[in-house]
């Protein structure tokens, strides 16, 4: 007997008078890009006490979307009745003129070793479609240069104790001169610096051994898909910080600092600016390369970015300008959809550089991330072997280069290289199961890596029409395409489409159509691996 089945497309008894109808989900109408519209500064000192009380909730009802682990009143300690010299908070509003980020910077004068010294400090966060746009940055930089004029000598330092690996990476990025970080060590002399201004801010070691590791409480809500994101993370400033920090889902936060000078500003605005003139240097590209001669400059590129993918690595140098002819190069600003669920599918997409989400969407329209995808990934797989139309939406988190594949010219690769066609079938597979049982009660203990794990150790059967395999009890079988007939003691059952399938019993398949499956071992057998 078949103790489960999970399936997305049809499959039933073999009996003469039941029809089967493939019902194909509806494509949802296009969403407008989230935007940011409206920013406003406010100063919460000068609010009456039932106005800063409202603007606690506000934030708060948003901060909740984001972060767990913090109650209002700490919550209100942190961000509106903060004890600092000077507090300004950015709220930021969409379209519909509701929350959707908030920026605090507080500026504390203290007195070191008989010094005035300012310690700016910050909390923020935006709900995730409105992410990586720098929008906090600009009224960090102004503020932070308006307090240095008005107190020239003074030694100014940025102190956070940063609970998220993203956190940390966006000030690798703003400031060069970072500590800690992963290229020197920190001069004992600032370390005891940072010891002692965590320790006056309130903040508990996490081990006494270690003077950056301080316990915050904020953590930030992720999914699965994230966290094995920032757990195989191969860029060196995430990968610094998980390693520093790797309690930092617990709340643990990673004291951070930076001395602010007009030269760590200027490197700053210096940033920002690079982000700004590349927006029409941007769309000037994007024209050239529509014209042939723009094509043909942009081609050896396009051939260095294929040769460094590891999915089309191995080929030859032919093959390789073959796609470069037929692929095209674009440029995206985060939160831009590269494609959305429902929608026909020509080609494969590989990720350059930046990031982006895979989402899926629920039946009340809410969006569920099932993959996080990072420099170097491939997507876009089912539609270019199946035809099908896009399973998911893609969106992107940060600014990004995509390389586009047409499935015209890629098809004729896959028929020619065996190892291609299977590391693109294995990809596809890994997905499916992703779709299939990350929800079930007997495998929510497997995160992504594991099934990645798991998935290695099965076997891809390509079969033909009247093709059998035996399968045994306690094995697993996933269906990735086609029609295939599953011969038990109850009867016959045909399964077409994507399956999932836990075997106790030996059974005999039948492909009725030219079908693909993966047969894998038993969930307990990967333990033992």
């Amino acid at each position: 007997m078949l103790v489960s089945l999970r399936y997305l497309c049809t499959a039933f008894w073999l009996r003469p008078t039941i029809h089967s109808r493939l019902v194909r989900p509806n494509k949802p109408s296009p969403q407008a890009v989230p935007r940011i519209v409206r920013s406003e500064i406010i100063n919460p000192k000068l609010l009456a006490p039932e106005q800063r009380a409202a603007l606690t909730a506000a934030l708060y009802a948003v901060h909740c979307e984001i972060f767990d682990g913090v109650e209002p009143a700490a919550f209100a300690r942190y961000v509106v009745e903060s004890p600092a010299e000077l507090t300004s908070i950015q709220v930021h509003r969409n379209e519909h003129d509701a929350i959707v980020g908030y920026f605090a910077l507080h500026v504390f004068e203290r007195e070191f070793n008989g010094e005035p010294v300012a310690i700016f400090r910050a909390e923020a966060g935006s709900l995730r479609a409105y992410r990586g746009r720098n929008v906090n940055a600009p009224l960090g930089l102004q503020l932070g240069l308006r307090y240095m004029l008005q107190h020239p000598g003074r030694r100014v330092y940025y102190l956070g104790s940063l609970v998220h690996p993203s956190s940390y990476s966006a000030f690798l990025k703003f400031f060069g001169d970072v500590w800690p970080r992963a290229s020197a060590p920190t001069p004992p002399a600032l370390l005891s610096l940072m010891d002692d201004l965590a320790t006056s801010f309130g903040l508990e070691r996490v081990v006494p051994h270690n003077p950056l590791l301080r316990h915050v409480g904020w953590r930030t809500r992720e999914t699965e898909a994230e966290r094995a994101y920032w757990a195989q993370c191969d860029k060196p400033a995430g990968r610094f910080f998980v390693d520093a920090n790797p309690g930092y889902q617990q709340g643990h936060g990673l004291v951070t600092m930076v001395q602010l000078s007009f030269g760590s500003l200027l490197h700053m605005a210096r940033t920002l600016g690079r982000a700004q003139v590349r927006k029409p240097m941007q769309l000037a590209y994007r024209l050239m390369r529509q014209t042939p001669l723009g094509a043909r400059l942009v081609r050896p590129r396009i051939m260095a970015y294929l040769r460094e993918a590891l999915l089309f690595a191995h080929l030859p140098a032919a093959t390789l300008q073959t796609l470069a002819a037929a692929a095209t190069l674009s440029k995206h600003a985060a939160g831009r959809h590269l494609f959305r669920h429902g929608e026909p599918g020509h080609d494969l997409l590989l990720l350059v550089r930046g990031a982006a989400y895979a989402l899926a969407t629920e039946a009340d329209g809410t969006e569920r991330i099932i993959d996080q995808l990072s420099s170097g990934a491939a997507f876009g797989e089912m539609a270019v072997l199946t035809g099908e139309h896009r399973t998911a939406t893609v969106r992107t988190a940060s600014s990004c280069t995509v390389l586009r594949i047409p499935r015209r010219a890629l098809l004729p690769v896959l028929a020619a290289d065996a190892q291609l066609h299977r590391s693109l079938w294995l990809h596809f597979a890994a997905r499916r199961l992703d779709e299939l049982v990350h929800h079930l009660g007997s495998y929510e203990h497997l995160g992504q890596p594991e099934r990645r794990q798991w998935l290695a150790q099965g076997t891809l059967h390509e079969l033909h029409p009247a093709d059998e395999l035996t399968l045994e009890a306690s094995q697993c079988l996933l269906t990735l395409t086609g029609v295939v007939e599953l011969g038990e003691a109850a009867g016959v059952r045909l399964v077409q489409g994507a399956a999932w399938l836990e075997l106790t019993a030996a059974l005999q398949l039948t492909a009725r159509s030219a079908a693909k499956v993966m047969v894998l071992p038993a969930v307990a057998a990967l333990a033992q691996a």
